[in-house]
């Protein structure tokens, strides 16, 4: 998953890839957001039995985004986030790992550079580049959240077992995910 109020969902059903769709959570205010995002992965995991969840890491609090520079101003300012967007997506973080707990599905986050690096062979690769790599797969996917939930997704297979493991990005056909018995976290 790459979570956020537009949160790329992927998954991978032994060696068969399923979907990886873009889900826009309803609400205006966070807990109508949070309320729904719960009920609807409660459901996709329940219903599709998810044997093993992964998610891209949430935002750092201590990161800053350096402005584009402009006339008037060549070298903008460092800003960082509004709080209401750290608040939202640890919410939505924090629902996802009580939503997996509650399945006794086993849920790791991955660092953006790991899971990029598995997927695309850099792990400073754009989102542009991830969108690329995915409609390698599947041509349909035209949502940023999407690719990247794929990138996730591809991640976790190889760490779940090493055999299927990509370690320059090479795309390969999609192999089995071994079952929780055979792997654990």
């Amino acid at each position: 998953m790459d979570i956020a109020t537009t949160t790329g969902l992927c998954m991978l059903d032994g060696d068969r890839y399923v979907f990886a769709r873009a889900f826009h959570w309803e609400g205006k205010y966070s807990g109508q957001v949070f309320r729904h995002f719960r009920k609807t992965l409660y459901k996709i995991v329940e219903d599709n039995r998810i044997e093993y969840g992964a998610a891209e890491e949430p935002l750092r609090t201590d990161i800053e985004i350096k402005g584009k520079p402009t006339e008037d101003k060549p070298e903008p300012e460092s800003t960082r986030p509004p709080m209401k967007t750290f608040q939202r997506i640890y919410g939505l973080c924090a629902i996802a790992e009580e939503v997996f707990e509650a399945h006794k599905v086993p849920f790791k986050y991955v660092n953006q550079g790991t899971w990029r690096k598995a997927f695309t062979g850099n792990g400073r690769a754009t989102k542009n580049d991830s969108l690329a790599y995915a409609q390698l797969i599947d041509k349909t996917i035209t949502s940023l959240d999407a690719a990247e939930s794929l990138g996730v997704a591809w991640w976790l297979r190889g760490h779940l077992d090493p055999r299927f493991a990509s370690p320059r990005g090479d795309l390969f056909e999609p192999t089995l995910i071994p079952t929780r018995k055979e792997t654990p976290f």
